[in-house]
């Protein structure tokens, strides 16, 4: 239990440092912390008596996969897409980051709680989404895009948490193995699969 309550404030925690790298206007509009409400759900839905279909070691390990890859599919596309913002601050607007994370975590919940918490939940990315364009910081095609990209990312955290199987109840299908050369001082990974 006192673990599970370290990771959850851990998570709120982490929720919390995109706002060094926004703007200062980002936060003065809802979607800004609303893009991380499903974060706070899913790890904190078991303390009031839902019950979730993985662990909370999969569940977080999921989490940070899931956004790990969305962080890095959105901005590989913003740097090679370029496309200006519509209130012309700057050229970030392909694809849209908030909604990709809100929709990441809304896909989550779903494949963890159910259609009726992840209803609500892509409810809650699709008003991100609404937010980002009324506020001229996305076209409403970005924020289709970034819908996209949650969804991807969702399943590539769910995948690979499955793949690793952290309860140790199934053969696992990946492993992964850091390495360091001491000759060049390269570090490197070994990532092997079974299928």
């Amino acid at each position: 239990m006192r673990t599970r309550l370290i990771f959850l404030m851990a998570a709120l925690l982490l929720c919390t440092c995109p706002a060094s790298f926004a703007q200062k206007s980002e936060w003065s509009h809802y979607e800004t912390p609303m893009q991380f409400t499903p974060i706070v759900f899913d790890l904190g839905a078991e303390y009031l008596g839902i019950q979730p279909e993985h662990s909370f070691l999969e569940r977080t390990v999921a989490l940070g996969i899931g956004y790990g890859s969305m962080f890095l599919i959105t901005q590989g596309l913003k740097f090679i897409v370029h496309e200006q913002r519509p209130d012309g601050s700057n050229y970030h607007s392909f694809p849209s980051g908030h909604t990709a994370a809100a929709i990441t975590g809304a896909e989550l919940i779903r494949q963890d709680y159910g259609w009726g918490w992840g209803a609500a939940f892509y409810a809650c990315g699709a008003a991100v989404a609404y937010g980002r364009v009324i506020h001229e910081r996305h076209w409403w095609w970005d924020t289709l895009a970034g819908a996209g990209v949650g969804v991807l990312s969702a399943w590539i955290g769910r995948w690979v948490t499955d793949s690793l199987d952290l309860e140790g109840t199934k053969k696992s299908n990946l492993a992964a193995a850091p390495s360091f050369d001491p000759i060049t001082g390269a570090y490197g990974a070994t990532v092997l699969m079974r299928f």
